[in-house]
């Protein structure tokens, strides 16, 4: 759930889902097992059960399994343990596509597979809509307003308003309309749902 600064590249530098907006998410997921792009941080506002932090390379190295809150860091990073540095993704070169779709097409191919039971994705790349056009394929939420999110460097946490966000919610396959249902009313006073 937290967006990690890509100038920086340190595990205490991020943005951080608002409490708000997390605590949809736990309400719309009945809790969430694992938060993909978090922090010990993080984690305090988020309440996951399991989170990965940027060294544990949730993108490429880790198992994705459950309930999964996904807020993709603005550049895909990962700790490359046998030269012990920050490395680019090849998948999120510039030339090819926004990092956000990346991490989106890897919740996708997760939850295709039935190992992510649901996901809820959320992000504050308005450029998704071309990037990752099956995003249009679930249910949306347009949020309304910019929303707040909470920006930490090292030891500080501050209120940081971004830009135009939306959520999209990958549904279980069982009991599929009535968790869309319960989508529409906890996002709904939120923004525009798209079905």
């Amino acid at each position: 759930m937290t967006v990690f600064a890509v100038g920086a590249r340190r595990e205490d530098a991020e943005m951080i889902t608002s409490t708000d907006l997390a605590s949809a998410a736990n309400e719309l997921l009945g809790g969430i097992d694992l938060d993909v792009a978090s922090s010990a941080v993080a984690n305090q506002y988020v309440g996951a059960d399991q989170f990965y932090c940027p060294s544990d390379d949730g993108l490429n190295c880790q198992p994705w399994f459950g309930k999964v809150y996904l807020f993709p860091p603005s550049g895909c990073y990962f700790w490359d343990i046998k030269n012990e540095r920050w490395k680019m993704t090849r998948s999120s070169a510039m030339t090819l596509t926004s990092s956000h779709a990346v991490w989106f097409r890897r919740l996708y191919r997760e939850w295709v597979a039935d190992e992510v039971e649901q996901g809820l994705y959320f992000t504050n790349c308005p450029d998704m809509i071309r990037y990752e056009q099956k995003i249009f394929d679930f249910p949306m939420c347009i949020l309304k307003t910019a929303p707040f999110l909470l920006r930490r460097i090292g030891d500080e946490v501050k209120r940081h308003k971004t830009c135009t966000s939306f959520v999209v919610y990958l549904p279980p396959k069982l009991n599929t309309d009535v968790a869309i249902e319960n989508f529409i009313d906890i996002y709904s006073e939120k923004g525009r749902i798209l079905c």
